[in-house]
C-alpha cells in the first residue's frame, strides 16, 4: 500500500443519489491521498473551499515503565522494544496552502454494517489553485463490494481471538503457548533474518565483489 497522506473534510463533500441515501457523516470520515505532495503521513484540511497544512511540532521523549510495559501486551516483547520514546505534542496549528496549485484524488471506505450491506470506495478530485478549491466533483466510477466476506472474515478472526484467550486461561495451553508456540516463532523469524543477511552477502559477493575483483586484476 505504501504511504500516504490524510484528509480532514470539514466541508460538504459532493455526492450522487447513492452515497446520499447513507445518510453517513462524511465529516466524520477519514480520507487518503497519495497525489497531494510527499507522501509523509502528513495531515491537509479541506474547509469553506480552502486548503491547510495541520502543522504539529513536538518532542520526543522516552515512555514511563508503565506505558512499556503496555506496550508488551499488545506488540509482544519481540517488537515492544523498537518504540522506546514517543512522541510529545508541543503545538498544533492550521497552515493555509496558498503556495500550492495543482489536481489531487482523495478517498474513503464506507463498510456497511450487515451481510448485505455494500462496501463503497468513493473518490473525489480538488483542483486547488493558490490554496483555493476551484473544483471539488465525485469521481462517477468507484468500487463496490459485498460486505458479506469482510463480515465473516472479521466474525471468524474474533472467534479465533476469543478462544485463544480462553484457552490462556488452561496453565498448560498457557505454558505450551508460552514456551514452545512463541519460542518456535521467535526462532523463525531469527533464523529468517540471518538466511535474509546471507543471501545479501551473496548477491553482494555475486555481482559487486566478482566485478570488483576483475577490475582490479584486469591489466590496464
Amino acid at each position: 500500500m505504501g504511504l500516504f497522506n490524510y484528509i480532514k473534510v470539514e466541508q460538504d463533500l459532493p455526492l450522487d443519489d447513492t452515497l446520499k441515501a447513507l445518510n453517513h457523516n462524511w465529516r466524520g470520515e477519514e480520507y487518503q491521498t497519495k497525489e497531494l505532495e510527499d507522501n509523509v503521513m502528513a495531515t491537509y484540511i479541506l474547509n469553506d473551499n480552502k486548503l491547510f497544512e495541520e502543522i504539529v511540532e513536538g518532542h520526543r521523549e522516552p515512555k514511563s515503565k508503565e506505558e512499556l510495559e503496555e506496550d508488551k501486551k499488545i506488540y509482544g516483547k519481540r517488537f515492544s522494544s523498537i518504540w522506546n520514546d514517543k512522541f510529545v505534542v508541543d503545538k498544533k496549528y492550521q497552515k493555509f496552502r496558498n503556495d500550492y496549485t495543482g489536481t489531487f484524488v482523495f478517498g474513503c471506505v464506507v463498510n456497511g454494517e450487515t451481510i448485505d450491506s455494500t462496501d463503497f470506495f468513493p473518490d473525489w478530485k480538488a483542483v486547488v489553485v493558490e490554496g483555493i478549491v476551484k473544483e471539488l466533483t465525485i469521481l462517477p466510477e468507484y468500487t463496490k463490494f459485498s460486505s458479506k466476506d469482510r463480515i465473516e472474515n472479521q466474525r471468524k478472526f474474533d472467534e479465533e481471538l476469543e478462544t485463544h484467550r480462553r484457552k490462556m486461561k488452561c496453565p498448560v495451553y498457557k505454558f505450551y503457548y508460552t514456551y514452545y508456540v512463541q519460542v518456535v516463532e521467535k526462532f523463525s523469524w531469527k533464523a529468517q533474518r540471518l538466511i535474509s543477511k546471507v543471501i545479501r552477502g551473496l548477491d553482494w559477493v555475486n555481482w559487486k565483489g566478482i566485478r570488483l575483483l576483475v577490475k582490479i586484476l584486469t591489466p590496464r
